[in-house]
């Protein structure tokens, strides 16, 4: 039996497509290292990543993707997956407001200066 786990991982993953998304789209907009040089985008992505999260949070609630996802598997149904899975020790529904208030501090932050 193959036991669906550790979905906490994909919180790291959809940060790093977002960062380099974000890092993409922004050097091709203005110029090569504008990323790099001003912190707000920075922020934008930490922003980007926490709807990202949402959505991720949101599909995983779902049962009938969950029961899809075991039947796929030969394994059991997942039961509250949103409190069961861990990233850092913090369960994965907090990650999305854990990122935008980071996001939008480091925006703030940069934009005040």
């Amino acid at each position: 039996m193959i036991v669906w786990s550790g979905v906490g991982f994909f919180i790291a993953v959809l940060i790093s497509i977002t960062y380099v998304f974000l890092k993409w789209i922004v050097d091709i907009i203005w110029q090569e290292g504008y990323f790099s040089a001003h912190l707000w985008a920075t922020g934008a992505t930490f922003i980007l990543a926490s709807i990202l999260c949402c959505i991720f949070v949101y599909a995983i609630k779902q049962e009938k993707l969950l029961a899809y996802v075991a039947k796929m598997t030969d394994s059991q149904p997942m039961f509250e997956p949103e409190r069961t899975h861990k990233f850092f020790f913090i369960p994965v529904r907090y990650w999305p407001l854990i990122l935008f208030l980071v996001g939008s501090g480091i925006c703030i932050r940069d934009l005040m200066k």
